[in-house]
């Protein structure tokens, strides 16, 4: 069944959000010298965030091209067949990016193609330098609001995380939990020492928690909630909160 109007609208918003967090992560995990690392975060991206937008733009193609298979019987190598000739090759390379693959930019690489004109009517449009400002931004504010009641240790040092990459690089960061630690030591790389210390004493708290060999204090989460404000905003602001 072809979509309203309201309707399409609302599924190239969803699907230009995440086609450019896509694209702002990959500019986030150049930032990763470490190979091993890297290599983690590039597939983490491709399994989720990468995937969520091949299954939503997969079942708009589905719609289009009046495959059978939709909704939750949508399969994504099943809508394939459906597609112009010239477009299945995208198509399936995307399939493997995102079962199988290693290579973001490969994807982002085959998803521009799919996504050309000639084959969808779908409009996915390129990241611009305003957009991108706009859109880190917005995840700035989100990621500071969460920071202020996020109890749970993990998803505080997470936040965290998240915030001090943004202020050091400009873009977005998404990784896996396994990966925090190496996280926390890029991010701390020049650190002065008190600060240094908390991030890593909050690392540690974490980690001992998923032992279950201890918790992070309430004094340790204000502390690092302090850090950020600190890195983000300067010593002065966070003093005077």
């Amino acid at each position: 069944m072809k979509s309203s109007k309201s309707q399409q609208k609302a599924d190239e918003e969803t699907i230009n959000n995440l086609y450019n967090t896509v694209i702002l992560c990959e500019k986030g995990l150049k930032v990763f010298e470490d190979s091993a690392t890297r290599a983690q975060v590039e597939k983490h991206i491709l399994k989720t965030l990468c995937l969520d937008l091949t299954k939503a733009t997969f079942s708009k193609l589905a719609e289009e091209h009046d495959c059978p298979f939709q909704g939750d019987n949508m399969k994504l190598d099943s809508i394939v067949a459906y597609l112009p000739k010239n477009a299945k090759q995208f198509a399936t390379a995307i399939i493997t990016s995102v079962t199988s693959g290693t290579n973001v930019q490969e994807f982002i690489d085959n998803y521009t193609e799919l996504t050309d004109p000639q084959y969808t009517q779908l409009l996915v449009k390129k990241l611009d330098k305003k957009k991108e400002r706009n859109m880190v931004f917005a995840q700035k504010q989100a990621l500071l609001e969460q920071l202020k009641n996020e109890q749970k240790s993990a998803d505080l040092l997470n936040i965290s995380c998240n915030l001090i990459f943004i202020k050091q690089h400009s873009t977005l960061l998404h990784v896996p939990g396994r990966c925090i630690s190496s996280v926390v030591k890029l991010i701390s790389k020049d650190f002065p020492g008190p600060q240094l210390e908390v991030i890593n004493s909050s690392l540690s708290s974490v980690v001992a928690e998923l032992k279950g060999e201890g918790e992070m204090s309430d004094d340790q989460k204000q502390a690092l909630r302090d850090l950020v404000s600190e890195v983000l905003f300067g010593k002065q602001a966070q003093e005077e909160e």
